[in-house]
């Protein structure tokens, strides 16, 4: 759905399109806005969904003869189709209509055995209930209203055969528990299924997944322990599941927290609560560089622990491998500010200790662009400091510090007229690059008394 503010779907629909509400269409509401009906009429809080999707007894074929009819339909993906389901504009609303499942098209049965079976082959209880629009009824033969009181995450069924179906849903189950703060049933964190089940996904579901563990998640760090647990993050990262794997975070001194897990989850909790106003894009860009910023830990052996000397440069190729794994998590400009926080957290820490020189070549190596995302960096590089216990106060004046930092020396570096010194060396580029430096390295020197 677009937009923020809450709709009723039934007077949606049955302002914008009546004709699905004529009884031969079993037409139903499915999903979270069910949900959402049901808690209503029970008066209790419900969910608050995004997406509106229906399911009827029509075919693909048939279901798009019918949209194009009222002039409400829309293209979709061959995916999409292939698993019957079709799209519609009503009004001013993307919604999608699906065949109902495990009944295929088979003629012999009534309508609610199909509509009990298409529910049959949904992931979770929750998830499991429809409201017809012929008549308003509620349909919640597995119990999901109760498991939304109750607060629980459960499967439909037996939990083996509903991720053997559809192996994300391993995943799913522990994200959706951590989203909503629920319980997660017992028979899931007890499979004892092949994990290798996962290598079949599409990279792009599995990227789904993790992008909304660290955009929907108040902890995405507990929801990777979580995996961690069950044997799956290291089935899907490596990188990440060495994070979790008992190791310290660094000396007791510069991290009372001691264990590096708790380290993580700690610095993802502050980024999360420090980014909720920031677009979803820059949201993530900050949450995964946090994520990733200490990745060269791993490759610690145990007995240079608690120490992690040079994690920073070794933690480059398992960033590059974790994103290259799963394309779609990210773009570049999220890999470039992920690369760069692995890289220069703790560099930064030592600003005001670096020679004129340094930072003149910091400069020109990695902050010169003139579209650097300079707050993202200083907050994840912040993130690194709060994720320490006892310590998450320090992480705003850690923010704020290398955020003024970073613009005083790009705009120190930047008013060196480079133009001028470029005319007095034409001919000769490696001339012009040497005086261009010496000129920026004066100016950040002068400057740096009146620097805030």
């Amino acid at each position: 759905m677009s937009g923020d503010d809450p709709i009723d779907p039934i007077a949606l629909l049955r302002e914008h399109a009546p004709w699905l509400f004529a009884p031969e269409l079993h037409a139903c509401i499915v999903g979270s806005f069910a949900l959402q009906l049901a808690c209503e009429r029970a008066g209790i809080d419900g969910p608050n969904p995004r997406d509106l999707d229906l399911a009827w007894s029509l075919d693909p074929a048939a279901g798009q003869a019918l949209l194009e009819e009222h002039g409400a339909f829309l293209a979709s993906t061959v995916g999409n189709l292939e698993r019957g389901t079709v799209a519609a504009s009503i009004g001013g609303q993307r919604l999608e209509i699906t065949t109902f499942r495990g009944g295929g098209a088979a003629t012999g049965l009534r309508f609610t055995e199909r509509l009990t079976a298409d529910i049959a082959e949904r992931d979770m209880t929750i998830g499991g209930l429809a409201v017809a629009l012929a008549d308003g009824s509620i349909h919640d033969p597995h119990d999901g209203l109760r498991d939304w009181r109750e607060q629980r995450i459960a499967p439909i069924g037996d939990p083996a055969d509903r991720v053997r179906e559809h192996p994300v849903r391993w995943l799913r189950y522990f994200r959706k528990a951590h989203v909503l703060g629920f319980i997660l049933d017992g028979r899931v964190r007890s499979l004892t299924l092949d994990r290798s089940l996962l290598h079949e996904l599409p990279p792009e579901a599995v990227a789904g997944e993790l992008r909304a563990i660290l955009l929907d998640c108040e902890s995405p760090g507990r929801c990777l322990l979580e995996l961690h647990e069950a044997g799956l993050l290291t089935t899907l990262a490596p990188e990440l599941a060495r994070q979790f794997d008992g190791r310290p975070a660094g000396p007791q001194r510069w991290h009372p927290e001691v264990s590096q897990a708790l380290h993580l989850i700690l610095a993802l909790e502050w980024a999360v609560s420090r980014t909720r106003g920031l677009s979803e894009r820059d949201r993530l860009a900050t949450v995964l560089a946090v994520l990733t910023h200490d990745l060269g830990k791993g490759d610690t052996k145990p007995d240079e622990w608690p120490s992690h000397r040079g994690h920073e440069g070794s933690g480059l190729p398992h960033v590059d491998s974790l994103l290259d794994r799963w394309p779609g998590l990210t773009d570049a400009r999220t890999r470039t500010l992920c690369r760069h926080v692995c890289e220069l957290h703790l560099l930064v820490r030592n600003f005001d200790e670096l020679k004129a020189g340094t930072l003149a070549r910091h400069y020109d190596r990695w902050f010169r662009p003139k579209d650097y995302p300079v707050a993202l960096f200083a907050l994840a590089v912040a993130a690194d400091s709060a994720g320490r216990l006892g310590l998450a106060h320090t992480g705003k004046a850690v923010e704020e510090r290398v955020r003024s930092q970073l613009e005083w020396l790009r705009s120190t570096c930047a008013a060196v007229d480079a133009g001028a010194i470029r005319a007095a060396h034409p001919d000769d580029l490696e001339a012009f690059r040497a005086a261009l430096h010496e000129a920026r390295a004066r100016a950040i020197h002068a400057s740096r008394g009146a620097r805030p």
